[in-house]
């Protein structure tokens, strides 16, 4: 049926198909996803050009690849849009086509590459160009894998990505570098690979999802992606067919899991796998009918069920199975030979026997969906021989001998119907919507067929033309592949053309070659001899594609002996038959159905067939595999000649008869190898055949020739590589071992060897029963030894590291060169006073370094302690490589000692709980040899205790916690650890000594070790006894009525906190028990007065009641220092049992549960001695499972049972998911009845709560919002919202949750929250998040959620809170002194989200001082509001006044009147940048009064400028020399200055030193830096200083005797009298009294003679004349 005429889809190719033909010259090649052309070329070039044009619906595939080791250019299709990947070796570039438009569309797109030197340029349809420039100097493109066109085949190299797809659609006019590729698709050995492609653009790429799919040879086959089953899969399709068998649908899966579909006698067979499991199910309705017939598998983890035409047929899968995990693709129809390794391993009808190598599907399939998803060709991942409609039904019968045709549309570059435009002539309007069909040819293998017109038709009008049917002709532009045309034409006819009228005659008849190819096709072109104008498709310009479909028939195996038929072998051996002496041909049959057999009586007394994997058996038929993997030997046991009958079979046909010749010979052998072999001591060398060799005359047989050693060698050992790649010792070896390079010498021997001696075995050689002489194999040693050429001791001085160099030590090997990295030294001790490092890394005893590691700097000794004198250390050392070991050395180290070096002393410290030790200098100290002090820094403190450092004075206090310390601290016994009294036996702190210089930290010198210590104090704290014990069990203890009951750790136990006591040490000591008594357990004679914790742990106490119900008395205990004292409560009752434990039981349906003594566990008041007296007797079982003890089904239990774990509930997996059992609980004759629930959940429950939706709340500031649906959903697929249940793990911050209940209103407040609610609650809308804290923008609170089962922890709910108050912000602003500055947006700010683009107005509520706002449309008006649009437009400015004042600021907030809201006042400060615009003044200058030869101070009282825009150290003096002094600063009194600042005056620092006149002054002048004073004069004068004596009585003095000397005795005075405070008037004595002396009195009554002293000691009266 032609497109358009009915066939489904035909309309849309009809209107495609035309369009897209017009114009492409060169026919295009279709590709069908697993398809490609290879071309093995080589090329390089700097200039690359690339033209394709393709045409696909799929978004993936590689369309050119042109393939280098590392540089590539590949063209493929990325979800839909072009991309080209480009590396030159230096780096890879992308290019990508544009990403508004995909070309994936089903229409025509043309690619055009260019390179040239750096730079590549992609164009797509002539109109989108893009280019990228490459990295690197080398632009050539290196081609040494060759060129690929639609996929990368076999290809492996690291820029391909495996998971990249092959192409489907078609491809034309590829050119490359000015090469067509695609011209032919011959393929040709070493040159071109063609796999899975063909002529023309097929019409199933344009297929409509509706159309059917047709299946028209053995190995057809669609795939499709993943099928995605889950729950359950379906899979509906309608067929038509008359064929018996064929696979209809397979899918893979994990672990041997797969879904098979198969017509077996035309019944619909179904298979389903789970792992080594399988379930098959049969139609009762026969399909190969061929009508159409609807067909739904469904299969789920219960049942596999199959109905045809409505006819359902369905089995029940086994417990407890699951749905098959499928993997890969769907295939339909049949599979790809990569499958079908697999699929014949099932065993599957339509895939076995015969039918192995094809097994397809034949006929059609249209409407298929999977799992309810429509599968077409729309879709299809890979095709192979189908086609878009569906055939006639005689084309489906398989066995028919008839040729039959299929109507095809013509493909000249497109698959159906070329259409052609008006001509002018010949005259009159000729239809060109079809002009030619196709019909293909379908000949039996091996066999021919005409072509007729019927196969080929031109739709004109040859009348109308003015032609003739001889006048139209075909010429053949390619020859079939696997057969000929045969043309009976008239002599004079061109070769390889016919005519229209040749085909009406019948005389082109098509020969098939007899291969097993089922498809073949020629090429043609269509001309018309013709006087007249020709229509462009007439003058044969265009080639068209003639296709053959071949039907395979099934031909006889052939059996053949290509080597001859003697069949020679060694007597009593035997000898594997090989497919090289046996050969089958059967092209139609897969080699593993065909199988050979003997025919006639074997000889048994000259041997039999058998397999080697069943040795001794004899057989008489054996498969072609079992040939081909050599298991099939003929074992010789008899006469020397014999024969054997052979002939094959495919199970249907059986071959020709062949006859193998058997002789056997008698054994011979020789040595034809025996060298021996050299090699280098340490090392091993192969002993191969060229080595030792013994040659039989067995020929073609393996015979096993052995070796066995009967004198080992010397110096090494004889070895085998067994399988798993490791070598071990033999005495035996065979040749078959050497063959394959698994027989070694190797030379263990690692010492020194002074002769040249050599080594050898000895050996026999056995071969079957026959043992040899003995043989000598010589071994030639290469002998080797080290010279150690350095071998230096390493000077260690002023540094703990030194590294090792080759000047210290350095071998090499004699004879051979060796890298430094091979040669290495092993450390046989290790240095005593430091250590050696690699890489910094200690290394410990036998650890190895290299000699490239010493040159390298790698290898260091690293001194432990410095010395205090001069030492030697030193270790030992040999020298080794996988050659041979040295002998051993010794390495000296000279240490030199350091005065510097740091003398630790550390000796930790033990103290008792919770007291103080000193630390002294025999515990903690730092020192050296030169006797420097430390200080010492705590760098990590105590962790249980305190540093303190004791102050010795009157003062109490003491520094704790001390951070800090010296040497002296130590020394004076001033340091002190004291315990912070915990129960820790541990302390510890770090620190670091440092030597201290001039109170300053310092190190050493630079380039040398600074001198500093990290020290580790341990502490170990002896523990003691001082925590009273805790009662940690305080309750009343129960007991019968006049009674007794053993009283347990479970009613009464105390614990000592003292972590080093024994809790069951504890003493208790009873007193009067009013209404009983305590006694031995097992001696109630006994009373207890006094009993350990540890009797009661042991149940030793035994409580008799008499007397009161209820009573108490008082116990004392004790730990043998510490007492505390409680009260035991007494009540006495009748004898009773009750639950203290009832909780139910929460179980997975179908499984089991523990029940522990938390779910369940009884009580009672009656002397129980043992959990096993309580006993449970069920006596209503659970409806829906059962009680279980160790595993047995029980109706009793005890509760020690229950303790251990033993008792257990099991789920008999009904659908009930509530179950109960009651019980009576029993304690000595006293019960009680109860029940327990049951409660099972879901497998899916396993699963935790969904959370849907957790969107942020927004609420208004002080106001409630409803959590809703919207804003918090969290579902579960078997739990309602009523059971979905929210916990408030942490409440919000600044509000609280509260519920709603019809009857009560709202529950919860801010002291009261809420802390449950369900998700039926929050649909409801009955929740509520109530905001309270002001002035907050954000809240959030955690919640919990389960479903009963699982548990959702931690769910974050932000809340978004909008402000009561605007949120208005501002920024401080600078503005020059007299400038302006523009309030924008930065300045002030409504940040928050909620309130962008409100319309509000700023409001002045403070006005600037010193400037005001503006808007600069209105000049000099000074604003008090303006709006935010006025201030989103820069119009509003700060405008300052031109003052002196550098700081100003206003206060503004923001309102609007629709929301009712506004700011708080915000306030802005303005910082004035000053201008220097003013010039300084003299606001004093008064002359300065000074003493003779005084230095005197230069106050503001005395000299003083201001400036109102500088600062005083801004304003500078410039001033002439004084005339009679010179100016200085205070710090250097004798430099003379001549230029200072107004600061200087005002901090004191400015002073006069007077010399010379006594009139004078300078001139000055100041300065702003800019402006300045007019120049002044300051003048200076000064005064001679007078000391006058104003007192001087005399002194009287009795003999003996002393007496002071006050200011009424003697007194001086100057003429400063406004500063004769601060005048010190000194007296000296120039002559001592005589009968006296001049004493000082001072502290203590101490007197001291003097000669000096001044007024102010007269003043005091301390001085006194002694007489």
């Amino acid at each position: 049926m032609a497109p358009g005429c009915g066939a489904p889809g035909g309309g849309l190719r009809s209107a495609l198909l035309p369009l897209l033909a017009l114009g492409l010259r060169a026919l295009a090649v279709s590709f069908y996803g697993d398809g490609y052309v290879e071309l093995n070329i080589r090329e390089s070039s700097i200039r690359t050009s690339l033209q394709l044009r393709f045409l696909t619906s799929r978004p993936q595939g590689l369309l050119f690849l042109a393939a280098g080791k590392e540089d590539h250019c590949l063209v493929e299709l990325h979800s839909g849009y072009l991309q080209l990947r480009v590396n030159f070796g230096a780096g890879e570039r992308v290019l990508r086509s544009q990403r508004s438009s995909l070309l994936n569309d089903l229409a025509w797109h043309l690619v055009e590459l260019h390179h040239e030197n750096d730079t590549v340029t992609l164009v797509i349809d002539k109109h989108y160009r893009t280019s990228t420039k490459m990295p690197g100097i080398l632009y050539q493109l290196n081609i040494e894998h060759g060129l690929y066109i639609g996929g990368s085949g076999t290809l492996d190299v690291p820029y391909l990505d495996r998971a990249l797809a092959n192409f489907r659609g078609c491809i034309a006019d590829v050119v490359f570098n000015q090469h067509e590729i695609l011209t032919s698709l011959r393929p040709y050995p070493r040159f071109r690979n063609v796999h899975e492609v063909s002529m023309g653009c097929s019409d199933e790429f344009f297929a409509g999802e509706d159309e059917p799919i047709s299946f028209f040879s053995s190995k057809s086959y669609v795939s499709f992606p993943l099928w995605n089953v889950q729950g359950e899969g379906r899979l509906e399709c309608a067929v038509q067919t008359s064929a018996q068998r064929g696979l209809l649908l397979y899918n893979s899966g994990r672990a041997g899991d797969f879904i098979a579909v198969e017509i077996e006698d035309g019944l619909i067979k179904a298979h389903i796998g789970k792992s080594k499991s399988r379930m098959h199910l049969s139609s009762l309705k026969i399909v190969s009918d061929n009508k159409w017939h609807t067909i739904e598998l469904k299969f789920t983890a219960q049942y596999l069920q199959l109905m045809i035409d409505g006819e359902t047929v369905k089995t029940v899968l086994p417990s407890h199975s699951k749905l098959p995990l499928l993997k890969g693709p769907l295939f339909v129809g049949g599979v790809d030979d990569s499958m079908r390794v697999e699929v014949i391993k099932l065993e599957l009808t339509s895939v076995s026997g015969k039918y192995a190598r094809g097994g397809s599907f034949k006929g059609c399939i249209r409407d298929l969906k999977a799992n309810s998803e429509k599968r077409s060709l729309n879709n299809v991942m890979v095709s192979k021989d189908v086609s878009a409609g569906c055939r006639t039904e005689d084309s489906f019968n398989t066995n028919s001998s008839i040729v039959t045709i299929e109507k095809t549309p013509v493909v000249t570059a497109t698959p159906t119907s070329v259409s052609f435009p008006e001509i002018s002539e010949p005259k009159g309007k000729e239809d060109s919507g079809h002009f030619l069909f196709l019909n293909t040819l379908i000949v039996p293998e091996g066999g021919k067929g005409s072509l007729e017109s019927k196969h080929i038709k031109l739709n004109l009008d040859f009348k109308k033309l003015g032609v003739h049917q001889s006048h139209i002709l075909f010429k053949i532009k390619e020859q079939p592949f696997h057969g000929s045309l045969r043309l009976d034409t008239e002599p004079e006819q061109e070769k390889d053309t016919f005519t229209m009228l040749d085909l009406s005659q019948g005389r082109v008849l098509y020969v098939h070659d007899g291969s097993e190819d089922t498809y073949d096709y020629f090429t043609f072109s269509i001309s018309a001899s013709s006087k007249k104008d020709m229509f462009p498709y007439l003058q044969g310009n265009e080639q068209h594609v003639f296709r053959i479909t071949v039907t395979p028939t099934n031909d006889a195996p052939e059996l053949m002996l290509p080597e001859g038929n003697l069949f020679l072998l060694i007597e009593n051996s035997k000898k594997c038959l090989t497919d090289d002496l046996i050969q089958i041909s059967d092209q139609d049959t897969d080699s593993a159905a065909l199988s050979l057999s003997v025919l006639g009586n074997l000889n048994t007394d000259a041997g039999f067939l058998e397999n080697s994997k069943y040795p001794g058996r004899a057989i008489t038929t054996f498969s072609n595999e079992e040939l081909k993997e050599g298991n099939i030997f003929f074992v010789h046991t008899g006469v020397k000649n014999s024969r054997i009958i052979l002939r094959a079979s495919d199970g249907e046909k059986v071959s020709n008869t062949v006859v193998l010749r058997v002789m056997a010979v008698p054994l011979d052998y020789k040595i034809v190898n025996n060298t021996g072999i050299k090699l280098l001591q340490g090392t091993a060398a192969l002993i191969t055949l060229s080595h030792l060799a013994v040659e039989t005359n067995a020929i073609q047989q393996e015979m096993e020739i052995r070796y066995e050693i009967t004198e080992s060698p010397q110096f090494g050992e004889i070895q085998r590589r067994h399988s798993g790649g490791e070598w071990k010792q033999v005495n035996v070896f065979s040749q078959r071992s050497m063959e394959r390079s698994r027989v070694r010498y190797y030379n263990i021997f690692k010492e020194i060897q002074m002769e040249n001696v050599t080594d050898h075995f000895k050996f026999k050689i056995c071969i079957g029963n026959k043992i040899s002489d003995e043989f000598v194999f010589p071994i030639t040693v290469k002998w080797l030894r080290y010279n150690l050429l350095k071998h230096v001791p390493l000077e260690i001085e002023k540094t703990k590291n030194k590294c090792l160099n080759s000047d210290n030590l350095f071998a090499v090997m004699v004879d051979i060169e060796l890298p430094e990295s091979e040669l290495n030294y092993k450390l046989l001790s290790l240095p005593k006073k430091g250590q050696i490092l690699l890489n910094s890394r200690p290394l410990k005893k036998d650890s190895t370094f290299s000699q490239k590691n010493i040159t390298d700097r790698q290898v260091e000794y690293e001194l432990i302690d410095r010395a205090h004198e001069n030492i030697q250390d030193s270790f030992r050392f040999l020298i080794f490589t996988k050659y041979l070991t040295s002998n051993v050395y010794d390495f000296k180290i000279n240490i030199k000692a350091q005065l510097t070096s740091i003398i630790l002393t550390n000796n930790g410290l033990t103290i008792t709980e919770g007291e103080g030790a000193l630390i002294t200098k025999s515990r903690l100290f730092a020192q050296t040899l030169d006797n420097k002090s430390f200080q010492y820094k705590v760098t990590r403190s105590p962790q249980h205790g305190k540093l303190k450092l004791i102050n010795f004075s009157d003062s109490p206090q003491s520094n704790d916690n001390v951070t800090t310390f010296g040497d002296q601290d130590i020394i004076d016994e001033r340091l002190m650890y004291v315990h912070d009294d915990t129960e820790t036996t541990y302390d510890e702190f770090l620190v670091t000594a440092f030597t201290k210089e001039l109170g300053e930290w310092v190190s050493s010198a630079a380039g040398t070790e600074s001198l500093s210590a990290e020290i580790k104090f341990n502490i170990s704290v002896e523990l003691k006894n001082d925590e009273k014990p805790v009662r940690v069990v305080e309750k009343v203890f129960h007991v019968v009525k006049n009674g007794q009951r053993l009283l347990t750790l479970a009613d009464l136990c105390y614990h000592d906190p003292d972590s080093d006591f024994d809790d069951r040490q504890l003493l208790y000591t009873r007193r009067g028990i009013p209404n009983g008594d305590l006694t031995l357990v097992n001696d109630t004679n006994h009373r207890l007065y006094q009993f350990k914790q540890e009797d009661l742990e042991q149940k030793r106490v035994l409580f008799t009641h008499s007397g009161a119900d209820y009573g108490r008395f008082v116990l004392f205990v004790t730990d043998g220092k510490h007492y505390t004292s409680s009260l035991l409560e007494v009540s006495a009752s009748d004898p009773y049992v009750r639950l203290a434990n009832n909780t139910g039981l929460l179980v997975q349906k179908g499984k089991e549960k523990i029940i522990t003594t938390t779910n369940l566990s009884a009580i009672t008041n009656q002397d129980i001695r043992g959990d096993h007296e309580i006993i449970y007797e069920i006596f209503l079982s659970p409806k829906h499972g059962k009680i279980c003890v160790n595993n047995l089904a029980t109706d009793s239990f005890t509760q020690l049972d229950l303790k251990r774990g033993h008792v257990i509930y099991r789920h008999d997996d009904s659908n009930n998911l509530v179950d109960i059992f009651n019980f009576t609980v029993y304690a000595k004759g006293i019960h009680q009845d109860a029940g327990m629930y049951v409660l099972m959940y879901l497998e899916s429950h396993q699963c935790p709560p969904k959370i849907v939706r957790n969107n942020n709340l927004l609420v208004e500031e002080g106001k409630p919002v409803k959590i809703s649906k919207g804003k918090l959903q969290v579902v579960h697929e078997n739990s309602s919202p009523s059971e979905i249940v929210f916990t408030l793990r942490a409440p919000p911050v600044h509000g609280y949750i509260r519920k709603f209940a019809s009857e009560e209103g709202y529950l919860g407040a801010e002291q009261k929250p809420v802390l449950t609610f369900t998700q039926q609650d929050i649909d409801d809308g009955n929740v509520q998040y109530v905001q309270t804290v002001s002035e907050q923008l954000q809240d959030h609170f955690l919640l919990d959620v389960t479903d009963g089962v699982q548990v959702v922890s931690g769910i974050e709910i932000f809340v978004e809170i909008i402000p009561k108050l605007i949120p208005l912000e501002v920024q401080n602003l600078t503005v020059i002194e007299g400038g302006s500055k523009a309030l924008v947006e930065d300045y002030l700010k409504i940040a928050n989200q909620h309130f962008t683009g409100l319309n509000c107005e700023f409001i002045l509520v403070e006005p600037p001082k010193n400037g005001h706002v503006g808007n600069t449309r209105f000049p000099g008006v000074k604003l008090s509001r303006f709006t935010r649009k006025q201030l989103e437009q820069e119009l509003i400015y700060y405008i300052h006044d031109g003052s002196e004042e550098l700081a100003d600021n206003f206060t503004v907030i923001a309102n609007n009147t629709e929301l009712w809201k506004q700011s708080s006042p915000q306030t802005i400060f303005v910082t004035v940048m000053s201008v220097n615009d003013e010039a300084p003044v003299i606001s004093t200058n008064k002359i300065l009064r000074v003493w003779v030869g005084s230095v005197t101070e230069i106050t503001v009282d005395d000299l003083c400028a201001e400036d109102k825009d500088s600062s005083a150290s801004e304003l500078v003096y410039s001033v002439t020399p004084p005339s009679n002094g010179h100016l200085a600063l205070k710090s250097s009194p004798n430099k003379s200055i001549l230029d200072f600042t107004q600061a200087h005056i005002k901090e004191g620092q400015l002073v006069f030193v007077h010399n010379g006149a006594m009139s004078g002054g300078f001139n000055f002048q100041v300065t702003d830096g800019l402006n300045f004073a007019p120049r002044q004069i300051f003048s200076i004068t000064a005064r001679t200083l007078v000391i006058n004596v104003e007192t001087n009585k005399g002194l009287t003095v009795f003999p003996g005797s002393r007496k002071l000397i006050s200011s009424h005795d003697l007194k001086a005075v100057t003429n400063d009298v406004a500063n004769t405070e601060n005048r010190t008037i000194t007296f000296t004595v120039v002559r001592a009294p005589k009968l006296g002396r001049l004493i000082k009195t001072g502290f203590n009554n101490i007197s001291q003679e003097i000669s000096t002293f001044t007024q102010s000691m007269v003043l005091l009266s301390r001085k006194g004349v002694k007489s």
